[in-house]
């Protein structure tokens, strides 16, 4: 799967959980993630060809996996419009 992040450079997502993360575009078929206040790496998050993804780590809780994937693919703006007309 094509990255959706601008220019395949580094970005930054606040998750539901109020976790900061830092998301490193990868040269496989996924994303480094980084948390900058903890100072650790938090695991990837990789995509098939479907776009289909999963998440390899054991930090994150499967709220914050979601936020991040949906800030990866872009459907994060789709389900906050989603939230904003209910």
């Amino acid at each position: 799967m094509r990255s959706k992040l601008f220019s395949d450079r580094p970005e930054t997502v606040r998750t539901e959980g109020r976790r900061w993360v830092r998301v490193f575009p990868d040269a496989g078929e996924g994303h480094r993630l980084y948390d900058p206040m903890e100072e650790q790496e938090l695991g990837r998050i990789l995509f098939d060809a479907a776009g289909h993804w999963i998440y390899d780590g054991q930090v994150l809780s499967v709220y914050e996996q979601e936020d991040v994937a949906g800030f990866i693919t872009g459907h994060h703006k789709e389900m906050d419009e989603l939230i904003k007309d209910l």
